[in-house]
């Protein structure tokens, strides 16, 4: 899942958390379920986007 991925992939994923927790902020007032889904899926994918820095950073020193 995280062999074939570039630098601009993570970048990306590290900015759509941020809109995902945006729009968890955004909707926290008037819809309770579809921001606990922002919140939840946000959280999701930034520890994917972590999983996926270490493994950027260990194939990085590998190949050094």
């Amino acid at each position: 899942m995280f062999k074939n991925f570039s630098k601009h992939q993570l970048a990306l994923s590290f900015f759509m958390v941020l809109i995902g927790f945006l729009q968890a902020y955004n909707h926290w007032g008037e819809r309770t379920t579809l921001s606990l889904f922002f919140l939840t899926s946000s959280i999701l994918l930034l520890l994917l986007s972590i999983i996926g820095l270490f493994v950027y950073r260990k194939r990085q020193i590998s190949n050094a």
